[in-house]
């Protein structure tokens, strides 16, 4: 790692949230801009509308690195993968997840404080990178609690207007606090500016997004886990894509839908 990079992943570790500035240079943005653009122009069935119908959208799809070069790319490259290996100890991290976010000029992009970890049914924490394509528009940028992942787990919640992301029935665990209501219990951190920055985070940490759209604004959530990581059932709901697999308590992530970055990078290299 850089000195920039080295900086960024010792915050992740004593934080459990980090900045690094420009992660991906401009030409990148352009490139990953014009394929999420295709790829929301074909959704595949992990496609989401998130806003209230009839409104500006808000539009989110998962695991296009399946069908889109540009995503497989930067899910096995090296700037991405030096924080995997290193924050997860391993040297073959699992692609665990693709995200796009495309919210529309106008269009509201709540996402209220919460944590990834509770919506995976997995016995480990996994790293959350998060990328924006464009300019975030003001006060729209994702913002952190510092800390948090060394605290509890809490309640998943529901954060689409629109289509629902997540099953199961009733559940009780702790809530989520209001972090916004107690500005002097946390300490938040709000970094990410301009395309290609990155944030990264711990499964655990609680961070939010959100805010009115003055322009179309464009992200990219990648997650990796260890190759280790087992099914570990949760008592409430979890991401509806989870459904689509069939594996038994304290099995590994199936390698059909949860490949090794080594595996997907030959698969780019053969191309």
């Amino acid at each position: 790692m850089d000195a920039v990079a080295t900086r960024a992943f010792e915050s992740l570790c004593s934080d459990g949230v980090a900045f690094h500035p420009a992660l991906l240079d401009e030409a990148r943005c352009r490139q990953l801009l014009d394929a999420v653009g295709w790829a929301r122009d074909h959704p595949t069935a992990s496609y989401r509308c998130l806003s209230p119908s009839g409104e500006a959208r808000l539009e989110s799809d998962l695991f296009r690195w399946r069908d889109v070069p540009a995503i497989r790319d930067l899910v096995t490259d090296e700037a991405l993968l030096q924080f995997a290996r290193a924050y997860l100890g391993t040297d073959d991290p699992v692609v665990l997840e693709d995200q796009w976010f495309w919210s529309e000029r106008g269009s509201r992009t709540d996402s209220p404080w919460h944590q990834d970890d509770p919506y995976h049914p997995l016995d480990r924490p996994f790293l959350t990178i998060w990328i924006p394509l464009t300019p975030v528009p003001p006060g729209l940028g994702l913002r952190g609690v510092v800390g948090s992942h060394d605290g509890p787990i809490y309640a998943p919640v529901e954060f689409s207007a629109g289509e629902r992301t997540l099953t199961g029935s009733a559940w009780a665990t702790t809530p989520v606090p209001d972090v916004d209501a107690h500005p002097d219990e946390y300490v938040v951190t709000d970094s990410a500016r301009d395309a290609g920055d990155a944030v990264l985070l711990d499964s655990r940490t609680l961070h939010s997004a959100g805010g009115e759209c003055a322009s179309d604004f464009v992200r990219l959530s990648i997650r990796y886990a260890h190759p280790e990581t087992t099914r570990s059932p949760r008592p409430w709901p979890t991401a509806s894509f989870w459904e689509s697999y069939e594996w038994e308590t304290g099995e590994r992530l199936p390698a059909t839908g949860f490949p090794r970055s080594s595996v997907l990078a030959a698969t780019a290299a053969a191309r």
